[in-house]
């Protein structure tokens, strides 16, 4: 009977362990401020990050240009799906978009993405994933210089 009683009485505790007093649910993490940029000096220009820093995230994006972006065997077959005149040499002798830009995050730590010419003609650039970035998009923050360029990239695509 004692060992009923006392199985009760530590059932009842562990039970009751873990109601009371609980931490609060973490409040969401607030979403990271970006920014498209052309250059290390432009990304400094914002005033987040030093211009090391602005170099080390964009080394970062150009090492994931070399490793995820499209390759293509030759310019008409990387024209053909780049666009005319958006397409550059690699090293390896394959053809690649050109990079024209980089959506910097300023988290901790901070990242850089590469970005393109869009194929669709439209003032922005697009990612590896073929997200467009447009100038017109909420939450989109472009330096003047990333914001002229996406203007001539679509002035470009029209006169084609």
């Amino acid at each position: 009977m004692r060992t009923i009683a006392l199985f009760g009485i530590l059932s009842a505790a562990f039970a009751l362990a873990g109601c009371g007093n609980s931490a609060a649910p973490a409040a969401p993490k607030a979403k990271a401020e970006t920014g498209i940029f052309i250059s290390s000096g432009d990304c400094a220009g914002r005033q987040k990050l030093t211009i090391d820093e602005c170099g080390q995230v964009i080394d970062k994006a150009v090492a994931l240009h070399q490793s995820r972006a499209p390759s293509y065997n030759s310019l008409s077959a990387c024209a053909a799906a780049e666009g005319p005149d958006r397409c550059a040499k690699g090293v390896d002798g394959n053809y690649k978009p050109k990079l024209q830009a980089f959506l910097i995050t300023f988290s901790q730590p901070p990242s850089a993405m590469p970005l393109y010419a869009t194929s669709d003609g439209s003032s922005g650039f697009k990612g590896l994933d073929k997200q467009n970035f447009g100038l017109k998009d909420d939450g989109n923050t472009f330096s003047e210089s990333a914001e002229a360029l996406a203007h001539e990239n679509a002035r470009l695509a029209k006169k084609s």
